[in-house]
C-alpha cells in the first residue's frame, strides 16, 4: 500500500474498524485487506442521494450496451450480403460506437457531478466535526469569552 502525503482514516471493510495508521496494509481487528485510503463518506456521515437518478443512469448505460450490440448485430449479419449492404452495415456499427459512447458520456457526467455533491456535502461536515472538536478547546482557554461585555444601546438624538 502505498503512503500518501495526507493519509485519511480507512475503514475496514468487513468489520468497520476505522485505521489512522498508513502503514498498515491489513486491519489489526480481522486481518482484511484495506482497500482504500481515502476516507469513505460513511465515515463523514454523508447519507446516499439521488437513488433514482443512479437507477436511471444505470438504465443509460444499458442502453448504451444495447445499441452497441445491436450495431454489431447489423454489422456481422450484413457481412455475408453483396457490398452495398455490408457498406451499410458499418455505418450503423459506426454509428452505434458514436451512439454508445456519448450514452456512456453522459451517464459518466451525471455521476461525476453527484460525485461532486456528494464530495461537497462530506467535506462539509468533516469540517464541521474538526470545528466542533476545536470549539472546547477555545471556551477552556480563553474563560472571559462567555461573559462579553453588553453593547450600549444607541443614543436617541
Amino acid at each position: 500500500m502505498s503512503l500518501h502525503l495526507f493519509s485519511t482514516p480507512v475503514q475496514c471493510t468487513r468489520c468497520g474498524t476505522v485505521v489512522d495508521d498508513p502503514t498498515v496494509d491489513k486491519c489489526p481487528t480481522c486481518g482484511n485487506l484495506l482497500k482504500e485510503r481515502r476516507a469513505p463518506r460513511r465515515l463523514a456521515g454523508v447519507e446516499t442521494r439521488y437513488g433514482s437518478l443512479r437507477t436511471l443512469l444505470a438504465v443509460l448505460r444499458f442502453l448504451g450496451l444495447m445499441v452497441l450490440l445491436l450495431g454489431a448485430l447489423v454489422f456481422f449479419s450484413t457481412l455475408g450480403d453483396d457490398g452495398g449492404s455490408s457498406l451499410n452495415g458499418a455505418i450503423v456499427f459506426v454509428s452505434s460506437i458514436v451512439v454508445a459512447v456519448a450514452l456512456f458520456a453522459l451517464a459518466g457526467i451525471f455521476v461525476l457531478m453527484m460525485d461532486i455533491e456528494e464530495n461537497t456535502r462530506s467535506s462539509f461536515r468533516m469540517q464541521q466535526r474538526m470545528l466542533e472538536q476545536m470549539e472546547p478547546q477555545h471556551t477552556a482557554a480563553d474563560p472571559l469569552a462567555d461573559e462579553a461585555a453588553p453593547v450600549p444601546p444607541a443614543a436617541a438624538h
